[in-house]
């Protein structure tokens, strides 16, 4: 009786440790929220049909992961490579998406909505530039 018990408390115990728990939920919906938003904006210029808009935002949020992935764990040169051969990748995906012309200005308006890398520079860098060439 006492092995039954003790197999039937193991048993229980092992079942509630092997729930898994989900991803960092955050995360999850900011690239979610991202990707609606990068869709809509591909939508306005290139006038999807529903299902290439579902297709095509499942393919953005794949390729937001990605990205944050290559963001967290690279830096400097390996990363802007990474994010070079990333953007390739995905603008081939995308063409099995998409027709021929929206590809065509898919290619055109990529750079306005979804630019490689944003770098912020210091308006007192600038304005120290401005004071040299004075």
């Amino acid at each position: 009786m006492k092995r039954l018990a003790t197999l039937i408390l193991f048993f229980t115990i092992s079942t509630g440790f092997a729930q898994g728990y989900p991803q960092i939920e955050g995360a999850s919906s900011s690239i979610t929220e991202t990707a609606d938003s990068i869709t809509d904006a591909y939508d306005q210029k290139l006038s999807m049909t529903s299902q290439q808009k579902a297709i095509f935002k499942i393919r953005v949020e794949d390729f937001l992961k990605i990205r944050q992935n290559i963001m967290a764990t690279k830096t400097g040169k390996d990363q802007l490579n990474a994010l070079v051969n990333l953007q390739a990748e995905e603008t081939l995906a995308m063409n099995d998406v998409l027709t021929r012309l929206q590809m065509r200005v898919y290619k055109k308006v990529k750079r306005e909505i979804q630019p490689l890398k944003v770098v912020d520079m210091p308006n007192d860098a600038s304005k120290s530039k401005k004071k040299k060439k004075e």
